[in-house]
């Protein structure tokens, strides 16, 4: 009977490490761009151990692009969910997606629906109508929370507001030149959008209760 070679032991924390250096390498050069041996360099193993790992890049990129979605959403619901105002929480809303772009270009990457991501089917349409239609709701269901507590405009568009956020999320992908020519910081522009989109969808102050003027004296 021939005696069977123990395998060795694979590292715990080879995975993760893989992961990582995969995620910077796509973020830097593109799917196309990104070679597995760069990588497995990075991560400090073997390339052969990258593929006792993973089957080929595809897989490589779906857990990478996987693991952001389940950081990204955890950290949307620690920071997002969790507000009790309505209106804050939209505002809220278009504030993370800044700063998640503006710290995290891989989100920008899937934001923008990177063509190398298409390519792969990472999520079939269907589920991103669903998806989306659930998003829509929600956002439609914190518009009318916020009017019936009378901190949205009662005469809001409500179907229109998950699309001005959909459209605005994308501001700083367009205020590059701004910046490189020093006309505006990215961080200004940010804040002032913000601050314009809280405006148009807060309902109006009521103006403070007038006091009656004392009669006056007559004078004798």
């Amino acid at each position: 009977m021939v005696a069977r070679r123990s395998q060795k032991p694979r590292d715990p924390a080879r995975r993760q490490r893989i992961l990582e250096a995969a995620r910077r390498h796509f973020t830097q050069h593109g799917f196309k761009g990104t070679n597995l041996d760069a990588v497995a360099a990075e991560a400090g193993c073997a390339k052969g151990a990258l593929y006792l790992e993973f089957a080929d890049k595809e897989s490589l990129l779906r857990e990478v692009v996987e693991q952001s979605f389940a950081a990204i959403g955890a950290r949307y619901a620690e920071e997002v969910m969790s507000i009790e105002s309505p209106l804050e929480r939209l505002v809220a809303t278009l504030r993370f997606a800044y700063r998640q772009l503006l710290a995290d270009p891989m989100f920008g990457k899937l934001l923008r629906e990177d063509p190398d991501l298409r390519a792969l089917g990472l999520t079939s349409d269907s589920q991103k109508v669903e998806e989306g239609k659930a998003q829509l709701a929600m956002i439609r269901g914190w518009v009318d929370e916020g009017i019936a507590r009378g901190e949205i405009r009662a005469d809001i568009d409500r179907d229109a507001v998950p699309i001005v956020i959909g459209v605005l999320r994308f501001a700083p992908q367009h205020l590059g030149m701004i910046a490189e020519l020093g006309l505006f910081s990215t961080e200004r522009a940010l804040d002032a959008i913000v601050d314009v989109f809280r405006a148009g969808l807060s309902a109006p102050k009521s103006p403070p209760p007038v006091k009656p003027t004392p009669p006056r004296r007559s004078r004798r």
